[in-house]
């Protein structure tokens, strides 16, 4: 194929050039071989599909998390379940005695070895979902004697959610988003 080049401004010289490159695209001047036209392709419109109730990407994404606020939580592990992937945990808040439940929630509470009831749970029908971060950090302090020091380990979730009395209140250590990143139980003797 051959281009004239005109004398003509810009955007006439471009207009020329495209209305050109059509012509020859459409008569069949491009080059190559032709053996006829092309057959028609039809696509038939498929009609979105939305099914009432179903979860959006955002429902679906972020489980639902009833801690957002705090930076710290204290309480027992009622059960764990599972949000989108998500270790989530079921938690039964409790109150240290003394502190207001917006200090404890600003700034946490001690926790450490013992022999005094420093905890308590005054309302067991109201629990929180809390989801956990991948990669928390999970303390397990255990008391051996009130004049010994605190053997401590690293633990698992699971582990956590079976702790029984009295060393199954625990110190939530949370992110901007409400959500677990360290873990710490008390050690009562």
């Amino acid at each position: 194929m051959t281009i004239i080049a005109f004398g003509l401004p810009i955007h006439r010289s471009t207009a020329a050039l495209c209305a050109s490159m059509t012509v020859a695209l459409l008569t069949g001047c491009a080059g190559g071989s032709s053996t006829g036209p092309d057959p028609a392709v039809t696509v038939p419109a498929t009609p979105a599909v939305t099914t009432p109730g179903a979860p959006t990407t955002s429902e679906a994404g972020a489980p639902k998390n009833d801690d957002a606020g705090r930076k710290f939580d204290l309480g027992t592990i009622v059960k764990v379940v599972q949000a989108g992937g998500v270790p989530v945990i079921i938690f039964d808040r409790w109150t240290a005695r003394g502190v207001k439940d917006s200090v404890l929630a600003a700034k946490g509470v001690p926790m450490g070895i013992h022999s005094d009831a420093r905890f308590e749970n005054q309302n067991s029908k109201t629990t929180f979902r809390i989801p956990v971060v991948d990669g928390a950090i999970f303390n397990y302090i255990h008391c051996v004697a009130i004049d010994q020091p605190a053997q401590q380990r690293s633990s698992t979730l699971e582990e956590f959610a079976r702790l029984k009395s009295p060393e199954d209140v625990i110190m939530l250590t949370l992110d901007p988003k409400g959500q677990v990143t360290t873990a710490q139980n008390d050690a009562p003797c």
